[in-house]
């Protein structure tokens, strides 16, 4: 939410107000409005272009904040220079254009941060939510604002509203300093397991838990392999039809396209080897050990899921797995 109304109220204000802005304080001619605002365009656009590819070597973290207080920053010494008037139309410019190099960075990594930390049924509707809350608190506020500061005809009256815009995304930095989710290089099914993937792959209630220190089995010993499996394919099959299922994220929601069942033998035997090699391990090692960052969006669960479902692969604990036992084990 900071990450959101930060952007928005920055940059509805100095969008929707920059051709006033210059004409009213510089005398720019209307005519020549549409140039600066075309400066104003590249600026955004080379943010995101030159800067986009630390957020996943550098990190999320420090990135997004360096930029959102960076353009704070920036802003500021802008600010201060306009109202002591000891900038022109020139200099005005290339204090905005800097502000905005970094903010536009900042601001698509806020979208990112949105559809990355929220489990992937609820992404659309995270993204909708913020998106919509963001803009109307900030979005509406800032051009609002703005045209009437700036009608004023003060350079200290406009001040005010940069100084307000420094702030709300000064703010939004320091909140990604101490609640941002470290996403670069990561699964997002890692970051946020998928909804259903926790249900499927059932986690431990209380008539479930072991007695007596006694280890809980995911595959009961007298239940064929077959048979398992079967239950899992008709699991998938349920899944993959229209309308609101008992595993839905959103009761009531409907799914518009139907999932496909996709052969996962491969995957689940690298599951099975990786572990009978390594021993238990959790979800995001397993992982590593099996490369399912190549697999594609989604496999990795699906085949873990396969692979407990078919007795190849045990999970003991929330998120970690273990080799199927054998016979050098001993008595269950």
């Amino acid at each position: 939410m900071a990450l959101f109304i930060g952007q928005a109220f920055i940059y509805n204000a100095v969008t929707f107000d920059l051709g006033t802005l210059l004409s009213g304080f510089f005398n720019v001619a209307s005519g020549a409005v549409p140039i600066y605002i075309a400066l104003f365009a590249v600026s955004n656009f080379l943010g995101p272009l030159l800067l986009g590819r630390l957020f996943d070597t550098v990190g999320r973290k420090p990135m997004i904040a360096g930029t959102y207080i960076g353009s704070a920053a920036v802003l500021v010494v802008l600010t201060v220079l306009f109202v002591n008037g000891t900038v022109g139309k020139w200099g005005f410019m290339a204090l905005l254009l800097a502000t905005f190099f970094l903010a536009s960075a900042g601001a698509s990594a806020a979208y990112l941060t949105v559809s990355e930390i929220f489990p992937m049924e609820t992404r659309a509707l995270a993204i909708a939510f913020f998106y919509a809350i963001g803009t109307a608190i900030g979005g509406i506020t800032g051009p609002l604002l703005f045209a009437k500061l700036i009608e004023s005809g003060k350079e200290s009256q406009v001040a005010i509203g940069f100084y307000l815009g420094a702030a709300v995304m000064a703010i939004g930095g320091v909140v990604e300093i101490f609640f941002g989710v470290k996403a670069e290089q990561r699964d997002l099914e890692d970051i946020a397991t998928p909804l259903t993937a926790e249900e499927a792959e059932g986690e431990p209630s209380a008539e479930d838990e072991p007695r007596d220190g006694a280890e809980k089995e995911s595959v009961a010993p007298d239940r064929p392999r077959e048979a398992v499996a079967a239950s899992a394919r008709e699991r998938t099959r349920l899944r993959a039809r229209f309308g609101p299922g008992s595993i839905s994220s959103s009761p009531g929601m409907y799914v518009s396209t139907p999932i496909p069942a996709v052969p996962l033998a491969r995957e689940v035997g690298r599951i099975e080897r990786a572990l009978a090699e390594h021993g238990t391990t959790d979800r995001a090692t397993l992982s590593r050990y099996v490369g399912a960052r190549s697999w594609g969006p989604g496999r990795y669960g699906a085949a873990l899921r396969e692979a407990v479902a078919s007795g190849r692969a045990r999970r003991v604990g929330r998120s970690s797995f273990a080799p199927t036992r054998t016979e050098r084990d001993g008595p269950r």
